[in-house]
Parts: structure tokens; sequence; C-alpha cells
């Protein structure tokens, strides 16, 4: 917000997408749509923080199966393809190992996704302009505004604007958190965004479906580092 005019409209515009995202997902724990008058009302938690920017803590389960392309191609199911993996943080050890974010970088402007990004598109031979849709790590409203300038969807500073314009909704430029992510659907620490992008891109996420999805991008972090997966129909 200092540096670059992040307004709380903005962050909210994170959790009303997603809870809108949610309410078409059978397995979400909130998915009464809310506006951007609920978001202003919910109550501050740590300012600028309030309620509908964290994640639900979540009792739950998922499992993803990962095989041989070959073996893959005789299961029953559509088989979705790994096309690059990263796992990374920034460049400064601290005494918990590589730190991910930014307040043991000296900035809170950027997290991991700015040292890894290059590695995971190289990997999959791809460019953020060929990914359709976005599963990124949403602990909080804020992560998925930076994680939209780490992984170059946007310009530094250019998250918020980003979603504020209504790019990150199904059937707009980049569908992001298609299930309601952690904000809505729920915490299940990354995997249930890997679940999700599996069923985007096979195509059976019903009335949730982003169209033509062929590739998408999964995110995850923690303390020391963060990862992400990008994956193809």
């Amino acid at each position: 917000m200092i540096e670059y005019g992040t307004t709380p409209q903005q962050l909210g515009m994170v959790a009303v997408t997603q809870r809108k995202h949610a309410s078409m997902n059978e397995r979400a724990m909130m998915r009464t749509p809310i506006t951007i008058e609920d978001y202003f009302n919910s109550r501050m938690i740590a300012e600028p923080f309030r309620l509908l920017d964290i994640c639900l803590e979540t009792d739950g389960g998922c499992a993803v199966v990962v095989t041989s392309a070959e073996r893959a191609r005789e299961m029953k199911h559509r088989p979705v393809y790994i096309m690059g993996a990263a796992i990374g943080s920034g460049p400064h050890p601290t005494p918990y190992g590589m730190s991910t974010f930014g307040w043991l970088r000296g900035s809170h402007t950027e997290l991991y996704g700015k040292h890894i990004s290059p590695q995971l598109y190289g990997m999959a031979g791809v460019t953020p302009k060929d990914i359709d849709l976005a599963e990124l790590y949403d602990e909080m409203s804020i992560a998925v505004l930076v994680q939209l300038e780490d992984f170059g969807f946007c310009q530094k500073g250019e998250g918020g604007p980003f979603v504020e314009e209504g790019r990150i909704e199904i059937g707009r430029e980049l569908p992001v958190n298609t299930h309601g992510g952690f904000l809505s659907e729920g915490y299940l620490h990354g995997l249930n965004h890997v679940a999700e992008a599996v069923s985007q891109l096979r195509g059976d996420a019903g009335e949730r479906q982003a169209k033509d999805a062929e590739i998408a991008l999964c995110t995850s972090l923690g303390m020391q580092a963060g990862s992400a997966l990008i994956l193809r129909r």
C-alpha cells in the first residue's frame, strides 16, 4: 500500500471474486456470495486484513495420483501432464533456512515466485501468456496480488488493479482460484489447488469450468520456500 497504492477495495475483490467461484463448488465450505460491502463490514483482524482476507482453518482430505505418462494414458480418466515444477526462495538465508517472505528479505512486495518463475517457465517451455488459469496459494488475500506480479501476469504494483478490474474471474483473462481457494473452499495447504487444476484441465469442473483450459499454474508457499507446478491437458 505504501509503495504502490494498493487499496483495501482491491484486497476485498480477491475475497469477493473467490467467493463467487466457491458458490459454484459443492465442496466449498463457504458458498454464500458476498459483496464488497460485506467485506468492509467484516471485522478487522490485523490491519489492513479483515476476517474475509484470511483463509479458513480446515479439516479435510485431498489426494492426487502421479504415475508415468505411458500408464496415465491407459487410465479411466483423462490424464493431466506435469510440464514444469520448481521450488525455492529468496537469496538471503535465515535461522529457519531460505525465507519465502519479504520481511526477511527487506521487502513485503515480493514472494518466492519472483525467484523460481524463470526456472518454472523455462522447464515448461511456456510464458505467462500461455497460462489459461491459475490456482494461487491464498492464505491471505494479499498473496494473490503479489503472485500475480511475481509470476509475470502483470507488472509489480499492478496486482491490485488487475483484480479490481475483474480479470481473475471465470470467463475473463486469467481465472484464479476457480474453486474458491483457501478463502472459501477450504485450506488444504495447496493440494486442493492441484486437484482443482486437474479437474479444470480435464473439463469436468461443471458450472465453474473455465473455457478452453489447456495450461494451469498451481502454487504453494511456506516459511522456508515456495513451489509451483505448470500442468497441461
